[in-house]
């Protein structure tokens, strides 16, 4: 069907492996490596390093037109937000909403995707993981390659892609909670995973290359890493650890400190290369990402993170077209059975006159058992029109704020009012630069229409650069009613 270049692309240079994927499945057919020379980095210019690069496929003779990027997960930034339980196509905004409350950095700045993770029992939130690169960042890279006419087909991240070839690899991984563990060099990627779904992935530099120290260092990163998910394993234990390219030294000190199953997969031996390699890898998990956005576009086992095409709301089909014309076709039915009765009992006008009052009376009794239907749509499209949309009331909300350099929101929880004289309640939690920066954003919902409730903050949360801890409780007021000026009546003169 096609050839791919997979790539893991680095600062340093590329690592990549060259596929095929046909109808029978995926054939990887061999490795490669290029370091980035130093005058022709695609930091400097992309143009030039993809001239440069052209050559050096040539010299290789990779011939593949279609291009698929795996960004280290060191490169990007990977958030876990709560959002409100909305509909489905609702979620991107509220998600770039929330991210952009929570960014530094604007969101036009960014290349973004989410995974929306599966409702968890007892919550009334979703849970969303949010992965962001810098736009600069991922247009270098894209832009290398189309300057020599290739095609970049899909952008994702390690950490995430190494997930997809373990899943090829050890479907059963994936069932259990489970934790991938790949050492590139001294960037170490894990991923926690249960349920065939990822719920977190994170990134950290070891900081030595004595394989002693790293294997208590990659220890040591392993129990931090459990320890700050464990909210979402909800007591479960992780059932295996898969090291991916690592020493089986590391693989047995793992399995005496964590008491859980540790089984080790090489790329270099667990695929099947058409040609060997012809260079030693100093870090065979380079391929793991590079392979696992290659079987992802073969079979789509794993929500995976594409900055070229994100996810995005199900645009919902336009059926007026269909409707309108169903309703000529009726109407165009109900005409000719109409003029075809008239003239089969023109010849018997009692007859005729007894039908047309039959249809009058079934007419009649159609329009009167369809009046509660109709009122009782009035009545909840009314209630519907009291109750503004919690999207609505978010980005209110959002107007209000004053930006997250003087002021951010950790908590913030909207629900449809019980009082009749409110339409929405509004609870949030956050922390400020200033003790009157708080106030002012009272201030401000007071002026947009809110009713704010004092109260005392029990945040305990700390922060040192927003170090005043509040919490806010307000009400959602209906519009205020237009005051009408009394007409003035101005004298005539009697000149």
């Amino acid at each position: 069907m096609a050839d791919y270049l997979a790539i893991n692309w680095e600062k340093t240079g590329l690592t990549g492996v060259e596929g095929h994927i046909g109808v029978s499945g995926v054939s990887v057919k061999r490795i490669f490596q290029i370091p980035w020379p130093e005058q022709l980095h695609p930091e400097k210019d992309p143009v030039s390093a993809g001239s440069w690069l052209k050559n050096e496929f040539s010299r290789l003779k990779l011939t593949a037109k279609q291009i698929l990027i795996s960004f280290p997960r060191h490169d990007t930034t990977i958030r876990l937000l709560e959002i409100p339980e909305v509909p489905l196509e609702e979620v991107p905004e509220i998600v770039h909403l929330q991210t952009a409350t929570r960014s530094s950095v604007p969101l036009n700045q960014l290349m973004l995707d989410y995974l929306l993770l599966p409702a968890r029992e007892g919550k009334v939130t979703r849970e969303v993981l949010v992965a962001s690169i810098a736009k600069q960042t991922h247009n270098q890279a894209v832009k290398t390659f189309q300057s020599i006419g290739l095609e970049v087909t899909a952008t994702g991240i390690s950490s995430i892609n190494n997930a997809v070839w373990v899943t090829h690899c050890k479907p059963a991984v994936m069932d259990g909670p489970a934790l991938i563990v790949n050492l590139v060099g001294t960037n170490l990627e894990l991923t926690l995973v249960h349920q065939r779904q990822i719920l977190f992935t994170s990134s950290s530099t070891l900081s030595s290359i004595e394989p002693a120290i790293v294997d208590q260092t990659i220890h040591t990163e392993i129990n931090r890493f459990l320890l700050s998910r464990s909210s979402q394993l909800g007591g479960d234990k992780i059932s295996q650890i898969v090291l991916i390219g690592g020493r089986e030294e590391c693989a047995a000190l793992l399995v005496e400190r964590l008491q859980c199953a540790v089984e080790v997969i090489n790329p270099l031996q667990q695929e099947h290369f058409s040609q060997e390699p012809s260079e030693e890898l100093a870090s065979p998990g380079v391929l793991a990402g590079p392979l696992g956005i290659l079987y992802s576009l073969q079979q789509k086992q794993l929500e995976i993170v594409n900055f070229l095409h994100p996810h995005k709301a199900d645009e919902k089909p336009d059926r007026r077209k269909l409707q309108i014309g169903l309703g000529l076709a009726g109407t165009a039915l109900i005409l000719l059975t109409a003029l075809y009765l008239t003239h089969r009992n023109v010849s018997d006008l009692d007859e005729q006159i007894a039908d047309r009052q039959k249809i009058q009376r079934d007419m009649d009794e159609l329009l009167k058992r369809g009046q509660p239907t109709l009122e009782s749509v009035a009545l909840i499209q009314k209630w519907e029109n009291s109750n503004p949309k919690t999207l609505k009331v978010l980005q209110e909300v959002d107007t209000t704020l004053p930006g997250t350099d003087r002021i951010y929101l950790s908590e913030l929880d909207v629900n449809r009012s019980a009082s009749q004289t409110s339409l929405s309640r509004l609870r949030a939690i956050g922390n400020a630069k200033e003790d009157l920066d708080a106030r002012d954003l009272n201030q401000q919902l007071s002026k947009n229409n809110f009713r704010v409730h004092p109260k005392r903050s029990t945040n305990k949360t700390y922060d040192a650069e927003y170090p005043v801890p509040f919490e806010i409780d307000a009400e959602k007021l209906p519009p205020r009613p237009e005051v009408i000026q009394p007409a003035v009546t101005a004298k005539q003169n009697g000149n």
